[in-house]
């Protein structure tokens, strides 16, 4: 992802990382960072296979597609719950091991009707009757530094800049 980003300086410049391309670079680089959109885009591209990522919250998809000519007809499908990204898989028998997951399928439709796809939706609806996501704008969190409650990242990110305070939690029920 790196080199994509530092080799490809009209796609990846500063407006659209939202940080100088070094500093995007030097935080994508450390093993707690994760990615999300730009990174998707690259991976895709690398691996020549498309990447289908579903929203808990909403069901939206979000599909990310290797350049025109390069398709693998291959596809992922990852659940994005707001905060992570996890691979949808397919077990070929109930408790198998995770090396013997499936996580590449073949694309058997170009729209909404791919078997997997509608799988990895079925996947999201329950997930998301559950709860089993995050909305960054308004979730509660409590900084652990001095207890205070906040609302949202942007909440966490006032409250770091004024008191230095880094380390917040999610309020759990």
């Amino acid at each position: 992802v790196a080199d994509a980003i530092r080799s490809d300086m009209v796609t990846y410049s500063e407006a659209i990382l939202g940080r100088p391309r070094d500093e995007y670079i030097a935080t994508i680089l450390k093993p707690a960072s994760w990615g999300g959109a730009i990174e998707l885009s690259i991976l895709c591209a690398h691996y020549n296979t498309e990447i289908s990522s579903i929203d808990v919250e909403t069901g939206r998809v979000d599909r990310f597609e290797p350049p025109a000519g390069k398709e693998s007809g291959n596809r992922c499908i990852l659940i994005y719950s707001g905060i992570h990204y996890d691979a949808a898989t397919l077990s070929p028998i109930k408790d198998a091991p995770a090396e013997f997951h499936q996580t590449v399928f073949p694309i058997m439709a170009a729209d909404k009707s791919d078997p997997m796809l509608v799988a990895g939706q079925r996947l999201a609806d329950i997930l998301r009757k559950k709860k089993a996501f995050t909305n960054t704008a308004t979730f509660d969190l409590k900084c652990e530094d001095c207890g205070q409650g906040l609302v949202g990242e942007k909440g966490a990110r006032a409250h770091a800049s004024e008191t230095g305070h880094i380390r917040f939690g999610e309020y759990t029920n």
